[in-house]
This record gives C-alpha cells, sequence and structure tokens, in this order.
C-alpha cells in the first residue's frame, strides 16, 4: 500500500531565491547564507515515484519529538534502518534528501518588518511544519522562541496568526504553539520575560491565558523569572493577564516570593502578598521560608555605599544605628514614602513577618533561624528590625547551640558584631545582652572563644570592651578564652603586634583567667619550636634588614662629611656669612653654617642615625651564623630591628635639620612647609602607638579604674620610648645646651 505524500520542501536554490525576492537581494543573501541544512527521510511509493519528475514529495521523520511536539533537530541526522536506493531504482522505498529546514527560524529571527513578515507567510505556505520543527543545531528552538528572544514582536503575533489559519479559524493550534518548549523546557513566554518585552508578553498571553502555568526543566517559572530579574513589568502582566492563577514555582523548590524577598522588592513582594499570601509560609528544599531569604538580602545602607562610594564593603555604615534610636530607624524602614523617595533603603522584612509573624521562629533544614541568616550576611538592617519586633530571635540557638553572635564571629562579619555588642547596650537590653555574649555552644564555646581561635583582633576587642561580657567562661575542653589565646601566640621569632600577641595583651589587661587546669599538662603554655623553619626566618629577616641599615649608614656618613652649607676653604675671612660672621681667620675645612642650635641638631641626629645603623649591621650579622644559639638569635634579631628603626627616625630628624638650616634665612614658610611633610614619616610609629593605646582601653571600658591607673602610665611610657627615644636623646641635648648658655660649643650661638 503505497504510503501518505506530504509536500516535500523546495530545494536550497529555490529557497535563496525566495529570500532573495522578498528581502532584497543583500538582506535575502545573508539570511540564505545562515540557513543550516540537514538530512530528511521521504517515503515514496513506486507509483509516486514513477509519476514524481519534478520536486518529490516528502514526509520528514526524526527521531523523537519534543514534549511539545516540536521535531529534534540534528545535521545529517538519518534513521539507520533507512537503505538509500538509487534513481534506477524501481521499487518503493524511502529517498533521502537535503532541506533548509533553518529557513523560517532564520526569517523570524531577521526583523518583523513587512518584507519580513511576506517572507514567512511565503515560507509558510511552502512548508507549514517549520512553524513547529526545532531548527537544526539549536537546543530545541522554535521560530516563535527565535522571534522572541531578539524582540521581534510584530514576527511573533504574525506566526500566532499563521497558526491559527491553518484549518479555517484553530484557536487550539495557536495554543499549542506557544505552549511548545525547548529542550530547557522554557517557551517564548521565557523569552519574553527575560528581556522585559511587555508587548510581546501581552501577545502571547492573549494566545493562551494559561501559558504562565508552563514551567521550565528547572521548574523555573515565567513569574519567577520575572521577579529574579525584577521586571515589575511582566510580573504585572503575568497576574492581572493571566486566567487563573499562575504557576509561582522556582528552582529547587522556591517560590517567586523567596526571590522578589532576596531582591528586596517591596513592590514585587506587596503584588505577591496580595495575590497569594500562602507564599510567605512555602520552603524550598532546603526548608528555607521567603523571611530566610529577605533576611540575607543586602542591607539598604550597603546599597547606598556602594552607589554612592563605589565600596564593596563599608563596614561603618553602621554607625548611624548608634547616633538613632533604633524604633525610629524601624519605622523609617517601613515606611511607604521612604521606600518611594529612596528606593534603596526598601525593606521587604517587615511585610513578610506582617504576614506570617511564625516565620521569624521557624528554623531551615540545618537548623538555622532568620536571625542566623543575617548575621552570616551580614545584613545589620534585618537583625535590627527582628530585635526590635521580637527580642527573643536574639537568643535563638541553630543545630550547633549557637547564637547569632556565633555565627557573626564565624563569618567574620565585624559589622554584626560592632553592632551587637553596641545596640545592646541600649536602655532595657542589658539582660538580653548578658544572656547573648556569654551564651555557650554545644561545644560550650562563646561568641569569644570563637574570636580568639580565630584570631580576630577587632571582634575580641568589641567583645572584651562589653562590661557584659564574662571573658572567664570555660567551654567542655576546660579551657577559657586566655588559655585558647595563650595557644594560638606564636612560638619563635614573630611580629610583635599580630594579632595574636594583642590578644592575648588585651585579656591579660582585662584580668582574664585561665583554666582550672595544671599549666605543665597544657600544651598551650608549651609550644615547640621548630628550629629549622625559625632559622630560615632570621635570614630572610637578616637579608632584609642588613639592606635597609647599610643604606642608612652610608647616607649618615656622606652627610657628616657634606655638610650642609659646605666648609671654609683655605684663605676664606668673611666672604660667606650665611648665618654668622666667621671667625677672624675662618679655619679651613670648618662647617659654615655653624655656630646654631640647628646645626647642632642635624649633628646629633646624623650621628644618632650612623650609630644606630652600623650597630645594627654589626649585629645583624651574627644573625646570620647558624652557630650562635638560635635563642640568642632571637635576640639580636630583634634588637637589630629596634635599632635599625630608630637609625630611620634619627635621619629623618637630620634631614629636617638641613632642610630648615639651608632654606630658613632665605623661604622660611618653604622650610616650615618641608619640616611639616617630614614629620609623615613619623606615622609608623604613631600608628603603632595608638594600637597599644587601643589595646589598654578594654580597661576603662571594663571599669576597672584600679588596673588602668596600674598598668595605664608605664605602659604608655614604654610604648612611647620603643619608637621615639631618639627624638628624646636629640632634644634633651638640645635642652641642655641651651639651658647651659651653649658652653659645650664656641660663642656667637643664635
Amino acid at each position: 500500500m503505497a504510503s501518505q505524500a506530504i509536500p516535500v520542501a523546495s530545494t536550497s536554490e529555490e529557497w535563496r531565491q525566495l529570500l532573495q525576492d522578498t528581502l532584497g537581494t543583500v538582506d535575502g543573501a545573508a539570511v540564505a547564507a545562515s540557513l543550516a541544512r540537514r538530512e530528511v527521510v521521504i517515503n515514496v511509493s513506486s507509483s509516486e515515484k514513477d509519476q514524481a519528475k519534478g520536486p518529490t514529495s516528502s514526509k520528514k521523520t526524526d527521531r523523537g519529538t519534543h514534549k511539545s511536539g516540536a521535531l529534534n533537530e540534528g545535521h545529517g541526522d538519518v534513521e539507520s534502518d533507512i537503505i538509500t536506493h538509487s534513481a534506477h531504482d524501481n521499487s518503493a522505498g524511502p529517498v533521502i534528501t537535503e532541506e533548509p529546514a533553518s529557513v523560517l527560524h532564520v526569517v523570524a529571527a531577521a526583523g518583523d518588518g513587512e518584507r519580513h513578515l511576506k517572507c514567512a507567510r511565503m515560507i509558510f505556505a511552502k512548508a507549514s511544519h517549520l512553524l513547529t520543527t526545532a531548527a537544526p543545531n539549536s537546543k530545541g528552538e522554535t521560530p516563535l522562541h527565535c522571534a522572541a528572544r531578539v524582540g521581534n514582536t510584530n514576527m511573533v503575533a504574525y506566526l500566532i496568526e499563521l497558526a491559527i489559519g491553518v484549518n479555517g479559524v484553530d484557536y487550539d493550534k495557536a495554543r499549542d504553539l506557544v505552549r511548545m518548549q525547548n529542550k530547557r523546557g522554557e517557551t517564548a513566554l521565557h523569552e519574553a520575560v527575560r528581556f522585559d518585552n511587555l508587548k510581546m508578553v501581552q501577545v502571547l498571553l492573549s494566545a493562551d491565558r494559561e501559558l504562565a502555568q508552563i514551567d521550565a526543566e528547572d521548574g523555573t517559572s515565567p513569574l519567577y523569572l520575572a521577579c529574579s530579574l525584577c521586571h515589575i513589568g511582566s510580573v504585572r502582566l503575568i497576574l492581572h493577564e493571566g486566567k487563573d492563577e499562575p504557576s509561582y514555582s522556582g528552582p529547587r523548590g522556591q517560590n517567586v516570593l523567596h526571590v522578589a524577598a532576596l531582591q528586596n522588592s517591596r513592590d514585587m513582594t506587596e503584588l505577591l502578598l496580595q495575590r497569594n499570601k500562602d507564599l510567605a509560609k512555602q520552603r524550598d528544599k532546603d526548608g528555607s521560608t521567603p523571611l530566610h531569604y529577605a533576611a540575607s538580602a543586602p542591607d539598604p545602607f550597603f546599597r547606598f555605599t556602594v552607589n554612592v562610594f563605589s565600596a564593596s564593603n563599608f563596614e561603618r555604615t553602621s554607625l548611624g544605628f548608634y547616633l538613632v534610636p533604633s524604633t525610629f530607624l524601624t519605622k523609617a524602614f517601613q515606611s511607604r514614602k521612604l521606600a518611594i523617595l529612596f528606593p534603596q533603603f526598601a525593606v521587604v522584612l517587615h511585610l513578610l513577618l506582617r504576614v506570617d509573624p511564625a516565620s521569624a521562629f521557624q528554623p531551615d533544614n540545618q537548623g538555622s533561624f532568620p536571625v542566623h541568616v543575617a548575621a552570616s550576611a551580614g545584613c545589620t538592617v534585618s537583625l535590627m528590625i527582628l530585635f526590635t519586633r521580637y527580642p527573643g530571635c536574639a537568643g535563638m540557638r541553630n543545630a550547633d547551640g549557637q547564637t547569632f553572635l556565633h555565627v557573626a564571629v564565624q563569618k567574620k562579619r565585624l559589622g554584626v558584631v560592632r553592632f551587637a555588642t553596641r545596640f545592646m547596650l541600649g536602655p532595657g537590653r542589658q539582660p538580653l545582652a548578658t544572656s547573648v555574649v556569654n551564651a555557650q555552644d554545644k561545644n560550650g564555646d562563646t561568641a569569644l572563644h570563637l574570636a580568639v581561635d580565630a584570631g580576630e583582633l577587632y571582634m575580641c576587642r568589641l567583645l572584651i570592651m562589653n562590661r557584659h561580657t564574662n571573658i572567664n567562661l570555660r567551654n567542655m575542653d576546660g579551657k577559657t578564652p586566655m588559655d585558647i589565646a595563650a595557644g594560638r601566640v606564636e612560638s619563635g621569632f614573630y611580629f610583635g603586634l599580630s594579632a595574636t600577641r594583642r590578644i592575648l595583651t588585651m585579656l591579660s589587661f582585662a584580668n582574664a583567667l585561665a583554666g582550672n587546669n595544671r599549666r605543665d599538662q597544657m600544651q598551650e603554655y608549651h609550644p615547640h619550636l621548630d628550629e629549622k623553619a625559625e632559622s630560615d626566618k632570621i635570614k630572610d629577616f637578616a637579608q632584609i634588614v642588613g639592606i635597609g641599615s647599610v643604606l642608612v649608614s652610608t647616607a649618615t656618613f656622606a652627610a657628616a662629611l657634606a655638610v650642609p652649607g659646605g666648609v671654609w676653604s683655605p684663605g676664606d675671612s668673611g666672604g660667606k656669612r650665611l648665618v654668622a660672621p666667621p671667625p677672624a681667620v675662618a679655619l679651613a675645612g670648618t662647617p659654615v653654617l655653624t655656630g646654631s642650635y640647628v646645626f647642632d641638631g642635624f649633628v646629633i641626629s646624623n650621628t644618632l642615625a650612623f650609630i644606630c645603623s652600623t650597630l645594627a649591621t654589626f649585629t645583624l650579622v651574627y644573625c646570620g651564623v647558624a652557630a650562635v644559639d638560635i635563642r640568642k638569635r632571637f635576640q639580636m634579631v630583634s634588637f637589630s630591628l629596634i635599632l635599625l628603626l630608630c637609625s630611620a627616625r634619627s635621619f629623618c630628624a637630620a634631614f629636617t635639620f638641613a632642610s630648615y638650616l639651608l632654606l630658613a634665612k632665605v623661604a622660611h614658610g618653604t622650610a616650615m612647609a618641608s619640616c611639616v611633610l617630614t614629620s609623615l614619616a613619623l606615622l609608623d610609629g604613631f600608628m603603632f602607638l595608638r594600637s597599644s593605646l587601643n589595646d589598654m582601653l578594654v580597661i576603662f571600658w571594663r571599669r576597672r579604674t584600679y588596673s588602668l591607673l596600674r598598668y595605664g602610665p608605664p605602659f604608655l611610657l614604654t610604648n612611647f620610648l620603643y619608637p621615639f627615644w631618639p627624638y628624646v636623646v636629640i632634644g634633651g641635648y638640645l635642652l641642655y645646651d641651651f639651658l647651659t648658655g651653649g658652653k659645650l660649643h664656641s660663642p656667637g650661638r643664635h
């Protein structure tokens, strides 16, 4: 029995000629050049073969179809059981031919003008099956997908009209067309929503008002896609144009409210809650409610600083929380007018709490509550709203028995720790503050234990300075923060201002106690010293410091021989009068500018710099000798570093004196400016002093007046003399010279 005949598509040359006739020579040739080819199978009976002299009737056969009826693409896809017959074979059987099956796809994507619409109509008249055929070498996309992706709204509407008019007026054909999905399971509506083409969205929904109910393979609905891209116009159209409830689903079990809350979009959240309030109670695969996502949304202050300062991290923006009452800030974030005037300050968290207050007390599958999520994400605004509405949230524990403060320390969220330690000092919050900062997890660790173990200096300072913090609590191993700090201090050669050393110093100032264990049985108090590693560190250090010390020695030696202003030459008797009249007979080789305190200051500073740098160089020689005891080398390398720093500061003083000496009489303003700018070289010393002072202030904040008076003065004096003792020597010498009237020098000083 003969197979049913289907009109065969025209040959490639006929398609090319059709494109050029309708689109023009240039545009038609460009479209034709992009056509893909694929082999198709034509089942022909023997009687039909005898009659076929021209274009052969065909019936395309592919390996499979998409779930909406689109044919699988593929270049050269031919069924394996088909046998190709020669032209002289008179028996019935399949024949293989080639056609440009992507011609309608290319035209649909090329444009949506009158010529393109006319060309699409002519192609459809010759091969109507292409309207529902996937393009070869594509992702299973139909011409409707191609037109939607490039925003050809007129072409999309026209293709739908072609589908309606296939057999008279058949709206089911149009519905089937717009519901066709590509390999990702996406319809043309997904493409229209992705590019926020509102007119196209309306055209597609007019063809099928239930189209928004079709999800992609991963569960992404068109409404979810619109919310994830913050396309509020598409969201409104889908919600208002649909016949029934659209699909609210998203990937990984999410719904549209999850992503709207994550985007912190007040408008989208209000639209969705007005349509379906139950969305606020639904959980994703991880057990997270929309409130979990809202709690992790970026801070409004964070968005503001990104826009204004181009900063990705602006920790001190939360300082506003300490200057303005929290109740005022909470009402401000809830204000609709504020959200309209300043969209960056909109917060959807309170909208979700209003609809479902119980969600603030629901954990996810990992046992984390919204307050833990907010702390982990560093969102201080969410924490403030949760604490203001439900103060009990601060004490919630996750699966590990941790509060939000534990999580903030683990995630290194300094802004959250700063906010928590200061926000809870407000009126009526003392009991809550005490319970939070002293809360212990399943291992018995407080937030201070975790901060000390992580070596987080600033977090430790904030927690220690909080007078509600009990710094002597023991964990399940019997260790206090002091024990952990002692174990974290590096053994051997290390930087004196390292975080671990400063943490131990702060705990010592705060009178922190160790655990109730014998020190000889605790490894923290008996660190192991790796002599080989320490020796390598000393060698590297000696090379770097040695270069600096030699440079300073060379410069100071040269400055001593070439003093500012030069020296007297033989026979000079008074031609040089910059500072003071020369003696009756000037001594050859003596400095010209001698006779002032400034010159004496230059000489003393330069001499001190030379001595310190030379001693540092000699000391470093012994540091590099492996035969010297390792502990002795520790002492010598520390001593050499002190000498090098002092020589550098003395050299800066010598430079200042020399500049002033040369410029004071001719450009006094320039001389003073040079002195001021040179003083910037002392910033490293002041930074060291500031760091030491900040560590000592924990005594003041913990209200230990006796300890402050006991440790404060000697601590400050020691830390001041360490970097600046050369200036004490230089200033002391000049003061003594002034008080004695310059008896150590020749007369005529000024």
